[in-house]
């Protein structure tokens, strides 16, 4: 399942969507098309067969997706065209928004790549320095007997050090992959436990706030626009939802609707610090309006271009933090290495 869902890149998600559009508004059947993408080699055959034998043992196309471990908004935009009896509209709106988050993983590679380019090169200038340079002058300095200030001293002490500070380094990183991938598979409580423990650290929680605005704005907006019953839709998302604790609060959200509750009320009684503020007020705003679905949306789009241009500004502020890093260290070597030989010739 994890090879399957690697393969499905954004782009390749998009093409489908939109060729699985066209070719079922031109009138052709749903095994007819993905027949055609076959022979495009949109799909590969195997994934072919695995969905036209659901398809003929009277599974619905959602189903199929998901044991073929498409992505599971994916799933719930279809799976709403299906409640709305119009795969073409499911279609072309997974076509929309995955055309929308393929330009944008462009551009936020684009805005990366130059900040990581600098931090290679100031990993590479360190690791130079410290594992050829600063040993060399080390030795030197041994053996002539120059008394070293406090400053060289420290540095010959990060260049005896710093392999074990590599292989600290690599060992933390390998633990934190492996302990993100055990609480993965770990059980719902623990997971739901440590996303909520996730939501009070700084930077961190307001990232995770963000992305559950947007999930949700997105995929109730898109449900509600296909013609999706409210609890219906609500009852799609906690079914396909990636994260545990979200799942739970949409549970609870639901429970207070079918009590009597707002939306926007059972939103701040029950998932509040889940969303950013602004999505209580959107949704109050929409209730009062009649239009949840469009303002959902537009809280969709909005969300989305806050969280590039965050990144964007943190990439930028990246790049001349690297640069004066690397300056600062070069500069404190340089020092450090030929204060010695000052101190000597003033000596003589």
């Amino acid at each position: 399942m994890v090879r399957m869902k690697r393969r499905w890149k954004t782009e390749k998600l998009m093409v489908f969507s939109q060729q699985m559009g066209h070719l079922l508004e031109s009138g052709i059947s749903l095994l007819t098309c993905l027949d055609l993408l076959v022979t495009q080699q949109l799909i590969t055959s195997s994934l072919y067969e695995k969905l036209k034998k659901e398809l003929e043992n009277g599974g619905n196309l959602s189903s199929a997706l998901q044991k073929c471990a498409f992505p599971n908004l994916f799933i719930s935009f279809i799976r709403a065209a299906e409640e709305h009896g119009d795969y073409v509209f499911g279609f072309k709106q997974c076509a929309s928004y995955y055309a929308a988050r393929a330009k944008w993983s462009r551009e936020f590679g684009q805005a990366c790549f130059y900040p990581l380019l600098v931090f290679c090169i100031a990993i590479g200038a360190i690791f130079f320095l410290v594992s050829i340079v600063l040993p060399r002058f080390s030795e030197l300095y041994q053996t002539l007997g120059i008394p070293l200030p406090a400053i060289t001293q420290w540095m010959f002490l990060l260049s005896h050090s710093f392999h074990s500070v590599l292989l600290f380094a690599g060992g933390s990183i390998c633990l934190l992959s492996v302990g993100g991938g055990l609480i993965r598979m770990s059980s719902d409580r623990l997971q739901a436990f440590f996303t909520r423990m996730l939501l009070w650290l700084p930077g961190i929680g307001q990232y995770y706030r963000y992305r559950f605005t947007h999930y949700v704005a997105t995929q109730l907006g898109s449900l509600l626009a296909a013609g999706v019953p409210l609890l219906t839709a609500l009852d799609v998302m906690a079914t396909l939802t990636p994260w545990v604790l979200l799942t739970r609060r949409i549970h609870k959200v639901k429970k207070c609707l079918m009590q009597g509750d707002s939306f926007a009320g059972a939103v701040k009684k029950k998932a509040e610090p889940l969303f950013l503020p602004l999505f209580v007020q959107m949704v109050t705003l929409a209730e009062e309006s009649g239009k949840l679905d469009e303002i959902l949306l537009h809280l969709s789009e909005g969300t989305e271009k806050m969280m590039k241009y965050k990144i964007e500004r943190l990439t930028r502020s990246l790049e001349p933090a690297f640069i004066f890093a690397i300056g600062l260290f070069v500069a404190l070597t340089v020092i450090g290495m030929f204060l010695p030989v000052l101190q000597l010739v003033r000596a003589l």
